[in-house]
Order: C-alpha cells, then structure tokens, then sequence
C-alpha cells in the first residue's frame, strides 16, 4: 500500500514547514513505515495566498489518486507527525480492515510546547451517531488516514473561509466506514493561524462548525446520556447542541442539576404528585421520575417545538405511564386567555415567553381549574416573566395542598414574590439561586 501525506502551506508557514511539519514526517518514514511500502510528502505551496489550503488539498488528492495512492493523511504545515504514526495506524487497520478512515487522539502543544492530550475527549467513536453527540472541538481534527478514493469522492468545499474541516469529516461519517481510536498520529499546534485573504479566527471556525453540528442534527436523531446515578442513563434528544439546555445534556449532566440536588432534600413526600409548569424539552421531568419515583407528573407546556422534544425524552426514558397529558400545549396563568409564543434566542428554547394576543394559537388555564381535586406535592413554576399570575391562578389549590415550590422569579418580581406573595400565602423561602436576571426561589409552608 502506498500513502500520501498532504500538506497545504499557507501563507507564513514557510518556517514551520521547513523547521518542524516536514522533518516529523521524514522522521516517521524512518522510524516505522507500518503498512506502507511507500509514502510521500505532497507539499502543496499557497504562501501568497492565490488557491486557498481546500484547493491545495483537492490537487493534491487529486494527484494521489491518479498516482494510485491508496491511503491519503492530512497533515497542516503548522502541525507535526509523530515518530510512530504509520505504525500505529499499521495496528488498527490489521484490527478493522474494513474502515475507510481512521482518527486519532487530539493531541496539541502546551504553553510549554509539551505534547498533551485534549481533555474531555472521546478515546473511541464508532458512528456517525456518537460523533454528533460529541462537541467538535473535542471530536476530531484534520489529521486522519482516509482511503484515496473516498476523500477524493467529497474534497474540501474550496468556497468556504473556514469550517471546510468538519464539512469533509461529516461527508465521510455518512458515506464511509469511519472511526476514530485511541491512536496519536499527530501533535496540533494552537494559535498559529495561516495568514493571508482567506484567513479565518478560532471563533469563526467555531460558530461555522456549530452550525454545520446543528444541520446534522436535523437529519440524523442523536441522543446524549446522561449518567448521574446507578443503573441506565437518561437519554436525551439533541437538536440544537448550542441551546442552553441541550448543551448541558451534551456534557452528560441535567441541566440545573445543583438545583435539582437542592429539590431532593426539601421534598420529603414519598410518590410526589408534581406539577411542572414551562416542562420545555423535558429536563426536570425525567430527573423527577428517575430521582423522586413520582406517582404522577404533570407537564404544562405551550410551545410546540419544545412539545415535540418532550414527548420523544419521555418514550426514551420509559416513563409515559407516569404523565399525565391534560396541560400539553396550554400555558399556566390567571385563567384562560389567548397569547403567542417568542422565543427570543433560538439557542434558549427554555426562555420562550407568552405575549398577549387575542389571535394568539396558544390557550392559557389557571392551575386551579386544570388540576381540579388532583393532590399536588410539588409545583415548578418557570414561566418567563408570568410567574405571578401562575400563583393567582393556582390559590386554591396552593391553600389546599401546601406544595413545596419552586419558581423562577423576575428581579422585577422578586419583592412582589417574597415580601407580598409569601407572607399572604403563609410561606416561606428556604433557598435560592441567583441568576443574571431571575432568581430561583424554594418556598415550603411556614409550620
């Protein structure tokens, strides 16, 4: 088999060719050429920035091809081989013949120019699926072995600044046979961007590739677990891996988890009945069945996005029978009223707020008349400004159950809240949790 290292040399790269990327590729040829019985390195000049490193590299495979390279590695002028890689690359295709492309570990330099591994990363992927539950940056990088044929097949998009990485890797984890194993073919050298017209940020690479993340997601279901206790994890669907919530489940932890840990100590009833007003994508809700053994859960929740979500994280999590439907696609307020749903940031679908309209698609109840003679232990209330009209509407049955509460409460509210709603309702905060523009407050009956 024979191997083509690739290498686009931008502009002010020239030293960092000829002093470091280069010499580790020859250094490897001569320690151990693994599979290969030849290899050579494409060196493929853009030091005056007139091609762009995308057309460099599609030349160069190009050429490979025609050459009748089988394999093809990619490695940037800025970055070194290590002495060993065609031999460990040599161990893993023996292992798995059939891949087509085969990753390593993300490996970068120090501040001290030692070699160290990227914490928080995958040691293993295996499917396209596991790949996009993984942050990028913590994924994969440019230096892969790929079979000739199948980069050749999908190139690097020449109009793109940048970004241009991750829309080849992902071409190829839908296409190929793809993994990334617990190898290091390559050492990374941060901040040492190529210079020149098509030159690009670490901040653009990042909001490029965040939105080709999401495109996938679109297409493919991916699911994050999360890991909090014995037994099986949760499993959450991902769409928008840049939405506050979704984020948080990417890192395999609920989403307001210390919040969460609070809840535990203060609810002391066996089988809580709970009532969750703004459920969104379902958060609290499968901790609730997962920690708290509820008898019944009672999701309030407007927005048809997050409704959709929702109901796909409660059949993943097996726990339908614990939900009761009856507040699906209604908000929680005074009484019935008519309002439409803004979501101001659509990386927040938790922050989605009803505005009053008399057109409006989204139909409003007062907890009262919603839960009816249903005992209640527990009310969450996050409803984005509303809060105080979802305790008015749910007076009776607050005097009637004495839940323990929860709420998201609006700096603006926070003294109609605490100094007014509490003293008249006879309760009490006993935490809180401060946030830029709200504060979560737990509130038990005064004894």
């Amino acid at each position: 088999m024979k191997c083509a290292v690739i290498t686009p040399v931008g502009p002010g790269h020239q030293a960092l060719l000829a002093d470091s990327c280069a010499p580790s590729v020859a250094g490897a040829m001569a320690y151990d050429m693994g599979p290969f019985t030849a290899v050579e390195h494409l060196v493929m000049d853009d030091t005056q920035g007139r091609h762009g490193r995308s057309n460099r590299r599609n030349e160069a495979l190009a050429q490979a091809r025609d050459n009748g390279f089988d394999w093809v590695f990619f490695l940037d002028a800025d970055d070194v081989m290590t002495p060993n890689a065609f031999q460990a690359f040599g161990r893993v295709i023996a292992a798995e013949p059939d891949l087509d492309a085969v990753w390593g570990l993300i490996c970068t330099f120090n501040e001290a120019g030692e070699p160290e591994l990227r914490e928080g990363q995958p040691e293993r992927i295996e499917s396209r699926a596991a790949l996009l539950s993984v942050e990028p940056f913590l994924s994969l990088q440019i230096g892969a072995f790929i079979r000739a044929g199948c980069a050749a097949r999908f190139g690097f998009d020449p109009d793109m600044d940048t970004g241009e990485d991750f829309k080849f890797y992902y071409q190829l984890w839908a296409h190929c046979r793809c993994a990334k194993r617990p190898e290091i073919f390559f050492v990374n050298r941060r901040g040492q961007h190529s210079t020149g017209p098509r030159g690009a940020t670490g901040a653009d690479w990042s909001a490029a590739v965040a939105r080709q993340w999401a495109e996938q997601l679109a297409e493919l279901p991916v699911w994050a677990e999360i890991r909090d206790r014995d037994g099986a994890p949760a499993r959450m669907r991902i769409t928008n891996p840049r939405d506050l919530i979704q984020a948080a489940h990417l890192r395999g932890e609920f989403f307001e988890d210390s919040s969460l840990s609070k809840l535990k100590r203060l609810l002391k009833n066996p089988n809580p009945a709970i009532v969750e007003v703004g459920a969104n994508i379902g958060n609290h809700v499968v901790w609730y069945a997962r920690h708290l053994d509820p008898a019944r859960i009672y999701p309030v929740e407007p927005n048809p996005e997050a409704l959709k979500l929702l109901e796909q994280n409660i059949e993943a999590n097996g726990i339908a029978d614990r939900i009761d439907r009856r507040g699906w696609g209604l908000g929680a307020g005074r009484g019935e009223g008519r309002f439409a749903a803004v979501t101001d940031n659509a990386d927040n679908l938790g922050a989605t707020r009803l505005v009053a309209a008399d057109d409006g698609g989204i139909e409003t109840r007062s907890l009262d008349a919603l839960l009816g003679a249903d005992r209640v232990d527990f009310i969450k209330i996050d409803a984005e400004g509303m809060e105080m009209d979802v305790l008015d509407g749910a007076s009776e049955l607050i005097a009637r159950d004495k839940p323990v509460i929860w709420i998201e409460v609006l700096r603006g509210n926070m003294m109609d809240f605490v100094q007014g709603w509490c003293r008249k309702a006879g309760y009490r905060v006993v935490d809180s949790t401060a946030y830029l523009n709200t504060v979560d407050y737990f509130a038990v009956p005064r004894a």
